[in-house]
């Protein structure tokens, strides 16, 4: 039987960054890197254990192995990993910004290949930001000049405290025309560099001039804390053309649509409550701090874009809160704001501040008990708009209505979407095919339908052909560059198949507990068809240690190396997981790993006696064939048939290693 494709590693890197893991493992201790994120994590013998921090529960079933390096939920969310797969989870980052992040906590340094170009494109990109950094000091300390008073003053009278405009680096830039331009050309800034930041203009007659000027200047940073740009507020009225807020425009490091502002000050606070709160202004989000709502930010300007979403979900927020002013135009900020966050599984509600007040008032005249108050009894964001709807005369309702099912389009499930439309009819009391009617014929909703039409056509003037290799591509799991396995296509096809995954998945489970297996497990590898399961034990053969089977007493298996093997493979890493877990419920894993073996041999026997016979066709040799074929099974039948019979009652959803 040939051995089954095992797809490549799942992390491709050198050995050396290999052995940075390693060291990063060795120098970051899992129950500390957990403990920061769940503080009850409370030591029971050899393990930590604490409720889950990735689900509500009562009972504590989420537990830390030291002396392996793993963590696991044993309650709803069943998964489980290594110390780079917790700080992947609990900060809602990829696997190198988790590595990153772990890395400069132990002071390991990660290896890089890097061409002369990625140097130089680097050496520009941090001359970009060490100038931003440089001129929000410059505004900074021009706060506190005579030139400065004004805006000074104002921030005063807003209530602002001196610790707050330090903590947000707010600050005052110049009236006149080339300050912040000469100061940086003096200190060797590069024109180019002051252009490209969106610090300076050029006018038509080639003279470089500052872009901010007679302005308080709020410094913008992004998620790391790094300036990126700046967003500067008007001190006079006199002239109703100058915008009353202006912010730095589009550069390759300012991007509106991709920033929250404060949300790099937010961030861990967020991340430990679950709850963001948004807001409409600068001034709102300094108030909020100031008086300890750490949890509030505000995007530039008021509408959400599919990036801002994707912050919200990095955040970790599981409520968003919208906290805008009371009037009409703070309704319609509102809309605004909704539009980019309904495709998020969060839950999603508004809060009105009474009157024409703004937040930043509000707050610094009667502090944060208000405010709590109102956030208790915020209005769902679906009730938000009805009421809104609903208020006005049945004409204008009629008319007004566009707005709440755009709104409802942008919710990501079918299933939630007609449950708004038939509650939207029944609330404004309107026909529900009518409602529907004019749903589909929104414009987002008629190009969904375009593209829908598109691609039937496309895929109508494919030929057959070439369709059926598409889907078999596609059922096999792998393609032509040699990508990972679909998980489909690693699903088991048939009884048999589930029994074989199981059995293997066995093998393995009992080899992670023993090392000494490892060496018994070899021989069976090649007889695996799954793909996931083959990489699996295929690893552990490579990975135990060296000369396990001689010992007389259980040799730990580097588990630790094993899950680095698979760093950028979540789902393996959960094949891991599951595999061990099941194992260890075993009342005698080694009895259990003879039976799979059994098993496995058995099937690879049956199936190669099945081929000789359809070989050797009918007669006396098919006689012959036959009569072996019951004596190995007779052989192979006690220790086999215990194991399928064990699991005669479990389920596809059971299946080993996907629970």
């Amino acid at each position: 039987m040939a051995p089954a494709t095992l797809h490549p590693p799942a992390l491709p890197v050198n050995d050396d960054l290999r052995r940075a893991i390693d060291e990063i493992k060795l120098r970051t201790p899992l129950e500390e890197v957990v403990r920061e994120r769940v503080p009850s994590l409370k030591k029971a013998g050899r393990l930590w254990i604490a409720c889950c921090p990735f689900h509500d529960e009562k009972t504590p079933s989420f537990k830390v192995d030291p002396a392996r390096g793993t963590w696991r939920c044993y309650g709803a969310c069943a998964t489980g990993g290594d110390v780079i797969r917790f700080v992947e989870r609990s900060q809602n980052v990829d696997f190198i910004e988790a590595l990153r992040f772990l890395a400069a906590r132990s002071g390991v340094a990660l290896p890089e290949r890097r061409t002369e170009r990625d140097r130089a494109e680097d050496a520009e990109r941090e001359a970009l930001y060490a100038a931003l950094a440089r001129a929000a000091e410059f505004y900074r300390r021009s706060l506190h000049t005579p030139q400065g008073a004004v805006a000074l003053h104002y921030l005063r009278e807003r209530g602002l405290e001196p610790n707050t405009l330090e903590a947000f680096g707010v600050g005052y830039a110049p009236s006149g025309g080339e300050v912040l331009s000469a100061r940086a050309r003096d200190a060797g800034v590069a024109e180019d560099v002051l252009l490209r930041t969106g610090l300076a203009r050029r006018d038509e007659r080639g003279r470089v001039y500052d872009f901010f000027r007679d302005r308080l200047m709020i410094p913008i940073r992004d998620l790391k804390g790094r300036v990126v740009g700046f967003g500067g507020r008007r001190l006079s009225d006199a002239d109703p053309r100058n915008p009353k807020y202006i912010n730095t425009s589009e550069t390759e490091l300012f991007h509106k649509g991709r920033l929250i502002y404060a949300l790099d000050l937010a961030l861990e606070h967020v991340r430990r409550s679950g709850h963001l709160m948004l807001v409409e202004g600068y001034t709102d989000v300094m108030a909020a701090h100031q008086v300890g709502l750490r949890t509030v930010v505000a995007v530039l300007g008021t509408a959400t874009t599919d990036e801002h979403a994707a912050l919200v979900r990095k955040s970790g927020a599981r409520r968003v809160s919208l906290v805008f002013d009371g009037d009409e135009a703070g309704r319609k900020a509102t809309y605004k704001a909704l539009a980019g966050l309904l495709s998020l599984d969060v839950a999603l509600d508004v809060v009105r501040i009474p009157g024409d007040e703004d937040p930043c008032d509000l707050l610094v005249r009667e502090g944060k008990a208000p405010l709590e108050g109102l956030l208790a009894t915020a209005t769902p964001w679906f009730d938000f708009v009805v009421e809104g709807l609903a208020a006005l005369p049945a004409t204008e309702r009629a008319r007004a209505i566009d707005t709440a099912l755009e709104l409802v389009a942008r919710l990501p499930r079918a299933l939630d979407r007609d449950a708004h439309l038939t509650a939207l009819a029944e609330r404004l009391d309107f026909p529900l095919e009518g409602v529907r009617m004019q749903f589909e014929t929104l414009p987002g909703r008629q190009r969904e339908r375009q593209r829908a039409r598109e691609a039937a056509r496309a895929q109508t003037a494919t030929p057959n052909s070439q369709r059926t290799g598409a889907a078999a591509t596609t059922s096999s799991g792998s393609s032509e560059s040699g990508g990972t396995p679909s998980p489909v296509a690693a699903r088991p096809k048939t009884r048999e198949d589930e029994l074989l995954r199981r059995a293997f998945g066995e093998l393995a489970g009992v080899a992670l507990l023993d090392a000494r297996y490892a060496s018994l497990l070899a021989p069976s590898v090649e007889f695996c068809r799954d793909e996931d399961v083959h990489a699996l034990l295929a690893a552990i053969v490579r990975l135990a240690p060296v000369g396990a089977e001689h010992s007389a007493e259980p040799v730990v298996f580097p588990l630790s190396a094993l899950l680095t093997e698979f760093a950028e493979a979540p789902a393996l890493q959960q094949l891991v997981m599951g595999v061990l877990d099941h194992v260890e419920r075993a009342e005698n894993p080694a009895a259990l790993f003879e039976g799979a073996r059994a098993f496995v041999e058995r099937d690879y026997d049956m199936r190669c006696i099945e081929a000789e016979r359809r070989l050797l066709g009918s007669g006396n040799d098919a006689e012959t064939m036959a009569e072996l074929y019951a004596r190995l099974r007779r052989i192979k039948v006690p220790q086999a048939d215990s194991f399928a019979e064990a699991h005669a009652g479990s389920r596809t959803e059971t299946e080993t290693g996907r629970r």
